[in-house]
């Protein structure tokens, strides 16, 4: 069966095993639905909030974006404008995705290194509605960045190769 013939749920429930990002966004995604849900019920059912939970829940929403960037990083499916791919020759068109992938990189590595920075500078402050420090979220949002940039590393290589072979004469050409 190939790939045209397959059906959303046969696509998308493939055998393919989890990888870290995926355990990582899923354990958030469902601590958020838990903690949303106990938000809920308490608010509406029992008439008292729980008042860490709202904070609780932005930071993990947070950390949802940062992981799902980090599987987008392993897809290659970040959003780009792809106008010109079209138009393209191939050997610039490598070249092209080449650098947008070592820019990337860059971008990364860059965010890493000042969130580093942001969750030394904050180890002394903590959440407004807990007594736990808020570099903590900085500590795993730099988690989820690192992630991102060994999933970008491994898509700088790819592209690399491709250049490589792009380059390459063909036999005949020799």
């Amino acid at each position: 069966m190939s790939l045209s013939d397959a059906t959303p749920c046969d696509t998308m429930l493939s055998k393919q095993p989890l990888k870290s990002e995926d355990i990582i966004s899923l354990l958030i995604f469902w601590g958020l639905a838990m903690l949303l849900f106990a938000q809920f019920f308490s608010r509406y059912v029992l008439s008292a909030s729980l008042g860490w939970s709202e904070e609780i829940a932005r930071y993990l929403l947070i950390l949802l974006a940062f992981s799902g960037a980090s599987i987008a990083s392993r897809n290659d499916a970040h959003i780009g404008v792809t106008l010109l791919h079209r138009y393209l020759p191939i050997k610039t068109l490598s070249m092209t995705k080449l650098f947008i992938a070592m820019l990337n990189l860059t971008v990364v590595l860059l965010l890493t290194f000042y969130g580093v920075q942001i969750a030394l500078s904050l180890q002394v402050y903590t959440l407004a509605s807990l007594s736990i420090s808020i570099s903590w979220v900085y500590v795993l949002m730099c988690v989820c960045l690192l992630l991102m940039g060994a999933r970008s590393w491994l898509v700088v290589v790819a592209n690399w190769r491709l250049v490589c072979n792009t380059f390459k004469p063909a036999v005949g050409q020799l």
